[in-house]
C-alpha cells in the first residue's frame, strides 16, 4: 500500500514537471527574437540596459520585454522609471488645465510642463483605486494639435495603505511638449481620480541617450525648403535628432519632423533651428525612414554636415542569482505589459544599482506562429506523455483506492 502511495505520488510530480515544461515552452514561441545576459558575480538587483537593436524589435510601449531565467521561468522586472526618488525636495509639480476636447472620450488630465526639461517619465498622484485602466498619453504646445506619445499604459492599482492616495510612474519616449494629457480608457465606466502629476527636476536634468546607427540621409532643396530623408536599417526608437550646421553662422529656421509609416506621413513635431541655441530635436518616433522639412524663406539653403539619431537610454530592473544563465526575450506585437508583485516594492530597490546590458540580438530558436515553425516541434509529444502519465496517474489512484476500500471492509468484519 505505501509503494503504491509513493508511486502515485511520483508519478503527481513528473505529470506536473511535464506541465510545466510544455507551458513554459508555449509561452516562449511568441517571442521571436532573444539576447543573453551575462552572469553576475552577485545576486542582487541589476539595471539592464536595452539597446536600440533589441529595442528596434519591441512594441512601442516595451510591453513584450520578457526576462527568462535557465529553467524556462519568467523573471519580473520593473522599468527603471518606476522607480521613486528619494528627494522630495526636487519634486516640481505641474499645474493641471483644462483641455478637455469634444473627441475625447472618457477621463482627461492635462498638466502643464513650465520647467521646460525634458521627460521620458511622469510621477502621478491619484485617489486610492483598485481598478484596472489604462491611458493614453498625448502633447501639445498649444492645447489644439495633439500628438500621440504613448497608448495603453496600464495604471497601477493601490498599495494598502492609510494615505488614502498612491503615487504611480509612467515612462514614455522622452518629449518636451508644453502640455501633457492623460486620457484614460473608462468609457461607461465610474472615473478614477487623479490629484496632481510632476517630475523629480533632478532626475530630469540628467537624461541620456544612446547613438543610432548607420544613417542613410539624403536631401532635396526646392521651393523655398530643404527636404532632408533619413533611413535606418531597422525600426529603431528615435528620441532626438541631432543636426550639425556648419554655415550660414547666424539662422534661425522653421523645421517640421515626420515619420514615415508605410505609405503615411505621420508629423512628430513642429520646432525650431536657432544658431543661438543647440540644433537638437527631441521626438517620439519608432520608425525606420524620417521627413524633415525646413523652411528656408529668402534665405540660402543650410549647410548640413550630417544628422544624428539618439534613442533615450532605456533600461529594467531585476533580481538575479549570481552565476546563472538569463535571456532577453523579445518580438511579439501581441504581448500586453506583464503584470509582477515586483512594482509593489519599488521604494526598496536603491537608485545606484549595478548596471549590465545584453548580448547580441539573435532569432529565438523556439519561436513558432501558424504553420511557421523555427526547429523541430516537440509540443505533440509533450502532450502525448502529459496525456499517458494522467491516464497511469488516474489508474493506479483507481487501485489504491480499490485496496484503501478492501482493507476497510476486512477491518469492519
Amino acid at each position: 500500500m505505501m509503494k503504491l502511495k509513493q508511486r502515485v505520488n511520483k508519478l503527481t510530480g513528473l505529470t506536473a514537471l511535464f506541465c510545466g515544461l510544455m507551458l513554459s515552452a508555449s509561452a516562449q514561441q511568441n517571442f521571436k527574437y532573444q539576447a543573453a545576459l551575462p552572469k553576475v558575480d552577485s545576486t542582487g538587483f541589476y539595471r539592464i540596459s536595452l539597446q536600440p537593436a533589441l529595442v528596434a524589435k519591441t512594441k512601442a510601449d516595451l510591453a513584450d520585454i520578457r526576462i527568462i531565467d535557465a529553467k524556462g521561468n519568467f523573471v519580473p522586472y520593473i522599468t527603471a522609471g518606476s522607480l521613486p526618488q528619494k528627494d522630495q525636495k526636487s519634486f516640481a509639480i505641474f499645474n493641471s488645465v483644462d483641455a478637455r476636447l469634444v473627441t475625447d472620450t472618457g477621463t482627461t488630465f492635462t498638466v502643464e510642463n513650465k520647467t521646460g526639461y525634458t521627460v521620458d517619465r511622469l510621477w502621478i498622484r491619484l485617489q486610492n483605486t483598485a481598478v484596472q485602466r489604462k491611458v493614453n498619453l498625448a502633447g501639445s504646445d498649444d492645447l489644439k494639435q495633439w500628438f500621440a506619445i504613448q497608448e495603453d499604459i496600464p495604471l497601477q492599482e493601490a498599495v494598502q495603505n492609510s494615505k488614502g492616495t498612491y503615487l504611480q510612474s509612467l515612462s514614455f519616449p522622452a518629449s518636451n511638449y508644453r502640455y501633457l494629457k492623460l486620457l484614460v480608457n473608462d468609457k461607461n465606466k465610474t472615473p478614477i481620480k487623479f490629484l496632481q502629476a510632476g517630475i523629480y527636476t533632478e532626475y530630469a536634468a540628467m537624461q541620456n541617450y544612446v547613438a543610432i546607427g548607420p544613417i542613410e540621409q539624403s536631401r532635396t532643396d526646392s521651393n523655398k525648403t530643404s527636404y532632408i530623408t533619413l533611413k535606418l536599417n531597422d525600426t529603431y526608437q528615435v528620441n532626438k535628432l541631432h543636426i550639425n550646421i556648419t554655415a550660414p553662422k547666424y539662422f534661425k529656421r522653421e523645421v517640421s519632423v515626420y515619420q514615415i509609416v508605410g505609405k503615411e506621413k505621420q508629423l512628430l513635431a513642429d520646432a525650431e533651428l536657432n544658431s543661438a541655441k543647440a540644433t537638437d530635436l527631441l521626438i517620439a518616433a519608432k520608425s525606420n525612414q524620417l521627413l524633415l522639412l525646413i523652411n528656408n524663406g529668402d534665405n540660402l539653403p543650410l549647410n548640413i554636415k550630417s544628422v544624428e539619431a539618439y534613442q533615450s537610454d532605456e533600461s529594467v530592473i531585476s533580481y538575479l542569482d549570481a552565476k546563472q544563465s538569463y535571456r532577453l526575450l523579445t518580438g511579439d506585437q501581441t504581448a500586453q505589459a506583464p503584470e509582477y508583485d515586483l512594482k509593489f516594492f519599488a521604494d526598496s530597490i536603491h537608485t545606484n544599482l549595478s548596471q549590465i546590458s545584453h548580448g547580441a540580438i539573435e532569432k529565438n530558436t523556439g519561436y513558432q506562429t501558424g504553420s511557421k515553425k523555427v526547429g523541430r516541434d516537440y509540443t505533440m509529444f509533450i502532450w502525448i506523455a502529459i496525456i499517458i502519465a494522467a491516464a497511469l496517474l488516474l489508474f493506479l489512484t483507481l487501485k489504491m483506492t480499490k485496496e484503501v476500500n478492501k482493507k476497510a471492509d476486512k477491518d469492519n468484519i
